[in-house]
């Protein structure tokens, strides 16, 4: 029981740390539309529709949202390098100037994109996490060019105009890794920020829109929060089926100190009778047939605590962000049995203590 009790605090307390951790974007009122194909090139002035209504604060368009899924990485190098070595290994994001805009992210150097200038058609902003890799501070990235096309004779250049702050693309158990975003407003998927108001009418505002543009396809949507959430769905039904046996063990551990409590009560009762002669209190007797327990219940603590850390450590290594499992847990789930126990038990010392010795002694 006092293992399942540390096992169930860890896993809600990682869960918490999951739903409650900086993402380096906000996910809150964000419409996720997907499959834009079907706009045909009716796709631009789909996104100028909905960005233009009243509840929505901006729109962007892209092949990639910030949620957890699998993406391959492309190689990238650094002007003057070409040769495979060196190639930087990142994910290459195509987006539109109203991306980070819409997903809230924040530049630590450098600027956005910008329709105005031409040249942000070959700009491209990276993450910090590609700093180390390029060996430069953010600062310093600024104005460098890389290249995906190592084998052409003149490749194609981008020029690093930006670097946004690490965002959580992949899953907590995974380290943030390189990434690049450019300008290409061809991406097939929309994510539109709402400012709030009833979503049900919203939704129904832009699939109006979705009909009356593209007629006869399926609308496709969902919230990025639920796109999040169902990433944790295993660690979600986890936490529930500890909770579930948590209790159950418990429970059983009641019953099992509850029968032991009146068997050791009964076997006792020359001995508590012979002490309520000699004076001694109701309290007395009850605090001496509990403390007895309470022993074993230590005992079954300082055994459970070791192996409780060590299991949930296990677990957590499959998380590159996770908690550090404090003192706290432990404590809390020994006071936790130590009250089941007490509680437990307690009722049969009462009831035992509270007989007359008389009774008690004619028994034996």
């Amino acid at each position: 029981s006092v293992f399942l009790i540390i096992s169930t605090l860890v896993v809600f307390q990682q869960l918490n740390y999951i739903q409650n951790k900086d993402l380096g974007f906000s996910k809150d009122q964000v419409l996720l539309i997907n499959e834009l194909g079907a706009l045909g090139s009716k796709t631009k002035a789909f996104k100028e529709q909905i960005a233009n209504m009243g509840f929505v604060e901006s729109a962007t368009l892209s092949n990639y949202y910030p949620t957890p899924s699998w993406r391959s990485d492309t190689s990238f190098f650094e002007e003057g390098s070409r040769d495979q070595e060196s190639a930087i290994q990142m994910q290459e994001w195509d987006v539109d100037t109203d991306y980070l805009k819409t997903m809230e992210m924040e530049l630590v150097a450098g600027r956005d994109f910008n329709s105005a200038y031409a040249s942000d058609s070959t700009a491209i902003i990276i993450n910090e996490a590609t700093l180390p890799i390029l060996n430069v501070t953010a600062e310093e990235a600024l104005g460098m060019r890389i290249s995906e096309e190592m084998d052409q004779e003149n490749p194609a250049y981008y020029t690093i105009i930006g670097v946004v702050k690490d965002f959580h693309y992949r899953t907590l158990r995974t380290n943030i890794g390189a990434l690049g975003m450019h300008l290409n407003s061809n991406a097939q998927n929309m994510a539109v920020r709402m400012s709030g108001g009833n979503y049900a009418n919203n939704i129904a505002a832009i699939e109006n829109t979705w009909n009356t543009m593209a007629p006869g396809q399926p609308f496709d949507y969902r919230f990025m929060d639920e796109a999040f959430n169902t990433t944790y769905e295993a660690e979600q039904k986890l936490s529930q089926i500890f909770f579930i046996f948590t209790m159950l063990s418990i429970f059983i551990a009641c019953l099992g100190l509850f029968g032991l409590a009146a068997f050791n009560a009964e076997k006792r009762t020359k001995e508590i009778g012979v002490r309520k002669v000699l004076g001694a209190t109701v309290s007395q007797i009850s605090y001496r047939l509990t403390v007895d327990f309470l022993k074993l219940v230590g005992v079954a603590i300082l055994i459970s605590l070791p192996i409780g850390w060590f299991v949930m450590n296990k677990w957590l290594e499959d998380f590159s962000y996770r908690i550090e499992i404090g003192v706290g847990v432990f404590l809390l789930a020994a006071v936790l049995a130590i009250i089941v126990a007490i509680l437990t038990v307690s009722y049969q010392s009462i009831k035992a203590a509270i007989v007359n010795p008389v009774k008690s002694l004619r028994s034996e």
